[in-house]
């Protein structure tokens, strides 16, 4: 994790609980399509939990990008590592 994400969350709990969220979401739809993408395991049931799996993915991810559109302190904290990226840059 680079110093400017971890940055960001260290400083707004609410944006990293919900990341954290996000990741679980996606980490347990990647596995569950693995075993469900080997040779005959896919059945309408297996299809549905799919389904659902990244629907919660896709909920979770929508709650993460409408919470950085809202939050104050994490555009705050991202104007900051901007800044910080961009004189570090023309150092250089």
């Amino acid at each position: 994790m680079n110093a400017e994400f971890s940055f960001k969350t260290a400083v707004c709990t609410e944006y990293e609980s919900l990341l954290i969220a996000c990741q679980k979401a996606l980490v347990t739809w990647r596995k569950r399509r693995e075993e469900i993408n080997r040779p005959r395991s896919s059945t309408r049931q297996a299809t549905d939990e799919l389904l659902r799996l990244q629907a919660d993915y896709a909920k979770a991810y929508s709650r993460l990008e409408k919470h950085q559109d809202k939050c104050e302190l994490y555009r705050f904290v991202s104007e900051i590592g901007n800044c910080n990226s961009e004189s570090i840059s023309m150092l250089q």
